[in-house]
């Protein structure tokens, strides 16, 4: 596994967390824990621009090892 692949892998993980806090937050009606899932959702959201904005890097700027085997494989 690359480090894109492990990436994305983290970034479907990060989605579906954050999927989990919103659907919970529309459910809860207890103002404390509302605030928990919203709180954790958000931060979820924070954590799923790092790893876009890491992919995006390693995709405009590979590594040298990503671009020999990417040239191996043409």
């Amino acid at each position: 596994m690359d480090s894109l692949e492990f990436l994305q892998d983290a970034l479907r993980d990060k989605i579906s967390s954050q999927k989990f806090y919103n659907d919970a937050a529309i459910e809860i009606r207890n103002p404390s824990a509302l605030q928990l899932m919203l709180k954790l959702r958000d931060e979820e959201m924070r954590h799923i621009e790092i790893l876009q904005k890491e992919m995006e890097a390693i995709k405009n700027k590979p590594f040298t090892v990503t671009r020999i085997l990417a040239k191996l494989k043409s």
